[in-house]
């Protein structure tokens, strides 16, 4: 397995050698950022595109196929209409807080990139306790959820982000999923078919 250290040892040599030693703290640190957001989009488009295709696959469709080879630009294209739309501001909503939210979930999913061992020499962050920091950031992004549902100063909104955070908190315990989700209906579907046939 080749080791990141000579790659990491030769790149900190060469930086130090024309500027001081935090302005090639500050580099390095800013060309790891580039290259975790750099994967973060390649992974998001891969795959966007994979479940696009195989959700038509189940459905007996094609999938995307008009924008680009095999529609491989359809993602493009969305990002495109996407930042296109108007961003329309609700009345009486914490604005700060409303707009701080999307920050909150990207930023989570991102900075568990740092402490996954991807080869050896080229974790960002190099510590005995990773298995806890991936939880623990992985987890503030139900935190983004309820505060974009809670900012909108809607009822409703905060009752859907409410059950979307329970959702992902769930999801991340498997073992529980199950138990939660499925055994409210069953109960439901039992009671239902034991009514007798006359009512």
């Amino acid at each position: 397995m080749f080791n990141f250290n000579i790659v990491s040892s030769w790149l900190h040599g060469l930086l130090t050698g024309f500027m001081p030693e935090w302005g090639a703290i500050l580099t390095e640190s800013i060309l790891v950022a580039l290259a975790i957001i750099t994967l973060y989009a390649v992974f998001a488009i891969v795959l966007i595109y994979m479940e696009r295709k195989i959700c038509a696959f189940f459905q007996c469709r094609l999938g995307p196929m008009r924008v680009g080879p095999w529609g491989s630009l359809q993602v493009f294209s969305d990002v495109f209409k996407m930042l296109t739309k108007e961003i329309i501001n609700m009345r009486q909503t914490d604005l700060f807080l409303h707009n701080l939210a999307p920050f909150l979930v990207v930023t989570a999913s991102m900075v568990t990139f740092a402490c996954l061992p991807w080869n050896k020499g080229a974790q960002i962050i190099d510590f005995n306790v990773g298995v806890f920091f991936f939880l623990a950031i992985g987890s503030l992004g139900v935190v983004g959820i309820l505060l974009a549902g809670w900012s909108s100063n809607n009822k409703y909104s905060l009752i859907g982000a409410m059950r979307s955070g329970t959702n992902h908190q769930l999801r991340a315990l498997h073992r529980y999923d199950h138990a939660h989700h499925d055994l409210p209906h069953r109960h439901h579907v039992v009671l239902r078919n034991l009514q007798p046939a006359g009512r």
